[in-house]
């Protein structure tokens, strides 16, 4: 990084060093829990912002999707299929894990229509999920795509088998030919322990190609009472039919649990 040569009027110089006194006395002051959460908070947005910054390299950018939760508004092109599969496991509790295996086809005779499928397997319960993905609009000199996604949740085990459903509208922004911005907002449908919940949900998120062989993902979501969390992690590109997804998540709300997640998607 290089200095600035350049001097600034003395007024100025006393201004900032009273801003920052006193930035730093009201920091002091906030209980040490807030103080431990803020210095996360700043350290996990500057590592993206600067790899963001840092990592110069423009190449394609891939889809979100696998094991993340913010979806982007990209479909599979017509006749094209994916199938994702993935496994998570808390940090601190072996017992506590998840997997899932899902698909998703576009026919060549509905090119604007994604259908897909996903199986969810956790100790508590197993759950299918059909699914489906509309193109609603794209503006392709501005990097603009948005669609609408909605699923169904089944579960297999449980005397009451519909578990709920989720309405989505996934927009996004492609500014840089390596950078990808998603946006999600949406409603959800619940039984949680038998009570039916209604939520609004929403989600950001980030793909940087950093090289043909790798993009870097991170994302925020959360829901209406209910979820807060954040992942991030390497996508590694191997060849141009497969991806790996290593990631590290952590929820925000209650004993703030994390979680390691491996993913794989293979495309046909």
């Amino acid at each position: 990084m290089h200095k600035h040569t350049s001097r600034r009027p003395d007024g100025f110089a006393k201004y900032r060093r009273r801003q920052q006194h006193q930035s730093l006395t009201a920091f002091a002051l906030l209980p040490a829990s807030r103080r431990r959460a803020l210095r996360r908070n700043l350290i996990f947005v500057g590592a993206t912002l600067g790899g963001i910054l840092v990592l110069g390299l423009l190449s394609k950018a891939f889809a979100a999707g696998g094991s993340y939760v913010v979806d982007d508004a990209a479909i599979n092109a017509p006749g094209e299929c994916n199938l994702d599969a993935w496994y998570t496991r808390n940090r601190h509790d072996a017992s506590t894990h998840h997997s899932s295996l899902s698909a998703a086809c576009t026919a060549r005779g509905l090119p604007t229509v994604q259908w897909g499928a996903a199986i969810e397997d956790d100790p508590d319960q197993t759950q299918v999920s059909p699914q489906i993905k509309a193109s609603l609009w794209s503006w392709d000199d501005a990097g603009v795509e948005i669609a609408v996604a909605g699923a169904a949740h089944i579960a297999l085990n449980r005397r009451h088998a519909f578990d709920g459903a989720d309405l989505t509208v996934p927009l996004t922004w492609q500014p840089l030919p390596a950078l990808r911005l998603n946006l999600n907002a949406g409603w959800a449908h619940a039984y949680d322990d038998g009570e039916q919940n209604h939520r609004l949900t929403w989600g950001t998120g980030l793909e940087y190609s950093v090289a043909d062989s790798l993009t870097l993902v991170a994302e925020r979501y959360g829901q209406q009472r209910g979820d807060q969390a954040w992942q991030a992690g390497p996508r590694l590109h191997l060849g141009r039919q497969v991806d790996v997804d290593l990631v590290i998540g952590r929820s925000l709300i209650g004993d703030r649990d994390q979680w390691l997640t491996t993913g794989a998607t293979l495309r046909f």
